[in-house]
């Protein structure tokens, strides 16, 4: 099928494998976390502090993930939860004036200068409405290096719950939502097909594919209460769902915990899942997956907002039977409401 017609879908080919019981290869070379913006011409520079603030709630990050063997890693967890912890969500800034940012791993806002971006065939950023607003690409090499096919639903998931997290941050101040990939998120960012790689590796960068945008306000103010809920949600570990496992789960629990090949979820006081047909046309199974993981982000997110219980999304699950389970949360009740 030809590039014209694998976006006329609505996404690309290779998630028509993402479905399948073929498990990913051995991992392949990560790629960088980031990528390096001011080596390209953009410049050091602070938004208006309301969105400096709006991101760090997104991003701060905290204490490191840990190995099964309790032993810290060299990866800090952040509000927004990842697939893997791989994060190769980016952000970028689009603000009222129609200029551009894009934000680096330590949250330090770049401003991008045009007359650069017009070098070497890039395209020049579309005009804009003077509507202010954040658009999440990611990174593809880590998720791709460590889950292969199974990728493209976890790019989604990742970018899903960061338009959430935003969603949930601005309550109805948040703006309108668009999701891809598509050409018109390319242009509100003037970058170039992320499978054009050699445009990107010519200026030194790593491809970044844009899947959504989300409007804030030109000052925006997050909830104080959704900013601190966001700011302690952190995922169970795995050995807190296993220390629960007894008895006869759910037929729900059971069905994921066979789907997902994770056992732990067993522990889990319920799951709630999300699927479609195994059948589904990919333009189905891409509007699902937005769906699907903007539901379950923000069931995690209010979770954390009541702290009576709390969450672990489950991805890369494969096609059971008729039906795919595009995404699953496990929930295990906060005991004494203690988050």
């Amino acid at each position: 099928m030809d590039r014209t017609r694998r976006e006329s879908r609505g996404l690309p080919a290779p998630l028509d494998e993402a479905l399948t019981s073929r498990m990913p290869a051995g991992p392949l070379p990560p790629g960088p976390r980031a990528n390096a913006w001011d080596r390209v011409g953009a410049v050091a520079d602070e938004p208006h502090r309301g969105v400096s603030e709006l991101v760090d709630a997104l991003w701060h990050p905290g204490e490191y993930h840990r190995d099964a063997d309790g032993s810290a890693t060299r990866i800090r967890r952040r509000p927004v939860p990842s697939a893997g912890a791989c994060y190769p969500v980016q952000t970028h800034l689009i603000d009222p004036t129609g200029v551009r940012w894009t934000v680096d791993q330590e949250g330090v806002f770049h401003r991008r200068v045009l007359a650069s971006d017009r070098a070497d065939g890039w395209p020049s950023p579309a005009s804009d409405d003077g509507t202010a607003r954040l658009v999440f690409t990611v990174l593809p090499g880590r998720s791709f290096g460590r889950y292969r096919h199974r990728a493209w639903p976890l790019w989604i998931a990742d970018a899903a719950y960061a338009v959430a997290a935003v969603r949930f941050l601005l309550g109805e101040r948040a703006g309108p939502v668009q999701v891809g990939p598509s050409k018109r998120l390319r242009e509100m960012l003037g970058v170039p097909r992320a499978a054009d790689a050699d445009a990107w590796v010519r200026r030194g960068l790593a491809p970044e594919i844009p899947l959504a945008a989300v409007g804030i306000p030109h000052v925006p103010t997050p909830h104080a209460a959704a900013v601190q809920a966001l700011g302690t949600r952190r995922s169970p570990a795995i050995a807190e769902f296993a220390d629960r496992i007894g008895g006869s789960p759910t037929t729900e629990v059971e069905r994921v915990a066979r789907a997902s090949g994770q056992g732990w979820v067993r522990g889990a006081t319920e799951v709630r899942s999300w699927s479609v047909p195994s059948s589904a046309p990919s333009t189905i199974v891409g509007a699902t997956l937005w769906s699907a993981h903007l539901a379950a982000a923000r069931l995690c997110y209010e979770a954390a907002l009541t702290g009576d219980r709390r969450t672990r999304p489950v991805s890369g699950l494969s096609s059971t039977g008729d039906r795919w389970i595009l995404h699953a949360v496990a929930v295990l009740d906060s005991r004494g409401g203690a988050r």
